[in-house]
């Protein structure tokens, strides 16, 4: 019965030994709300210009503010919506 009271301790001990010591990578910061909603949320960005570029048509698009080109054929329409 010693043995087991004085074995519990040094195996203890020895599983701590492998515990690890702390984070190894530095701790990034929370993204804003903007960029956590930009990544998880799909945006419906309405049609607002298109312009000619030679062979393409680059298709503009208001998203809440910021502003998301696409670029189609140019016989073919702008969508009137896409989602960002």
């Amino acid at each position: 019965m010693k043995y087991r009271l004085l074995a519990f301790p040094v195996v203890l001990v020895a599983l701590m030994s492998f515990a690890p010591v702390g984070p190894t990578e530095p701790q990034v910061s929370q993204p804003s709300i903007d960029d956590w909603g930009r990544d998880r949320l799909a945006w419906t960005c309405e049609f607002e210009d298109e312009d000619d570029d030679g062979f393409d048509k680059i298709c503009v698009y208001d998203c809440f503010g910021s502003r998301k080109e696409i670029k189609v054929d140019s016989f073919d329409d702008c969508p009137s919506s896409i989602r960002d």
